[in-house]
């Protein structure tokens, strides 16, 4: 006597399932896709990635930041060796001026030099504005 779920051991699962499925696509109205639509479904214009724009107000920026803080920190070795005379302590404040605009003048610099020279994993976009 055969079971209704067909594990008797003969072929019977085999074929259920291909019956079954091939009636349910009937049933259902559904039909395969061309490849010209299946192309054009793989193809979403919401996930394209728009081309980067430079920026050049935040690179002029970086720029003035570094050069500013060189200018600063060079004052500040000039007052500590005593070439140039000023307030006593004043090579204190050139040099923190000077690091606190150095290093992201530098540092966003560096960025901007690196997409300029195409380097992988810099992008405009890694630069505020």
């Amino acid at each position: 006597m055969e079971r209704a779920c067909g594990l008797d051991g003969r072929n019977a699962p085999d074929r259920a399932p291909k019956l079954m499925r091939a009636s349910v696509r009937n049933r259902s109205g559904y039909s395969l896709l061309r490849e010209e639509q299946e192309e054009q479904l793989q193809h979403d214009a919401r996930f394209d990635i728009p081309p980067e724009e430079v920026p050049y107000g935040a690179i002029a920026l970086a720029l003035f930041l570094m050069a500013f803080g060189l200018a600063a920190l060079v004052l500040a070795w000039m007052h500590f060796t005593q070439v140039i005379f000023g307030k006593e302590q004043a090579e204190i404040g050139f040099t923190v001026v000077g690091l606190i605009t150095l290093v992201p003048g530098a540092y966003h610099s560096w960025i901007a030099f690196c997409v300029w020279r195409g380097v992988p994993g810099y992008r405009w976009s890694d630069i505020p504005s």
